[in-house]
């Protein structure tokens, strides 16, 4: 079957950068993302943009509607639950392309903030999320060097939302961006382990199917892209978790 060029989330990595390539769960990158990276502290909880609440929201022109806590409250923790926790590492497990093996690590530098590090064997990629009471949003999805830090928080909170990563109610047909709620309580079969009550959101194009699978606790544990060609067969490209490492 000839490779067809993909244009939706399951190779956003595909650019090749210089970069690190080394999978099976072995440390892809060394930054320092302790949270300071140059900041003499993360961001106090009483500061005016803690709890959620995203700085000159009405200027952003992200076309999200604004969900936080008007009292800046602090954020519903449930959401987090969706995210592995701080210093977490997982290697997921990859088919039908060769860039869908991943090994991923997690770190929450700042108050709200959680950021990912996708390493795909050819190159790294830096997400970053914000997390509020309903959902949690997209603020930076770019190729890094595995040297490069977390960004100071002055820097994040500069940042105009990209998009929204995931968001409640997690009910069936409950719609956010492109991506639709199809289930809330599926089994989902990985290497690593059989989930159980797992939530799928799923987008759909002309030609392909992007699903995401998250579980409570692990957060996204497989990701499968279904595209189609015609007069040949679907091209299915999975990743799925085979290993994570909690702190």
């Amino acid at each position: 079957m000839k490779k067809v060029p993909f244009l939706f989330f399951l190779l956003i990595s595909l650019l090749v950068v210089s970069a690190c390539s080394k999978l099976n769960g072995e440390d892809v990158t060394a930054p320092d993302n302790s949270g300071n990276s140059g900041q003499t502290t993360p961001l106090d909880k009483n500061d005016s943009d803690a709890g959620g609440e995203i700085k000159d929201k009405d200027k952003d022109n992200d076309g999200v509607e604004e969900l936080d806590d008007p009292n800046a409250e602090i954020k519903d923790p449930a959401m987090l639950d969706y995210l592995l926790p701080d210093s977490s590492k997982a290697h997921y497990e990859g088919a039908g392309n060769e860039y869908a093996e991943l090994d991923v690590q997690v770190y929450h530098p700042y108050e709200e903030y959680v950021m990912i590090y996708e390493n795909n064997g050819g190159s790294m990629v830096r997400k970053l999320y914000k997390v509020e009471k309903d959902r949690i949003l997209t603020l930076e999805e770019k190729h890094v060097d595995v040297t490069e830090n977390a960004p100071p928080v002055a820097e994040i909170e500069k940042m105009a939302v990209t998009g929204v990563y995931l968001q409640k109610p997690f009910e069936k047909g409950a719609t956010f961006g492109k991506w639709t709620v199809v289930d809330t309580d599926a089994t989902v079969d990985t290497p690593y382990k059989k989930f159980e009550h797992a939530i799928v959101i799923e987008e759909q194009g002309d030609s392909y199917i992007n699903r995401k699978y998250f579980v409570e606790g692990f957060g996204e544990v497989k990701r499968e892209s279904v595209m189609t060609v015609k007069g040949e067969d679907d091209l299915l490209v999975t990743s799925s978790m085979e290993s994570v490492t909690k702190p």
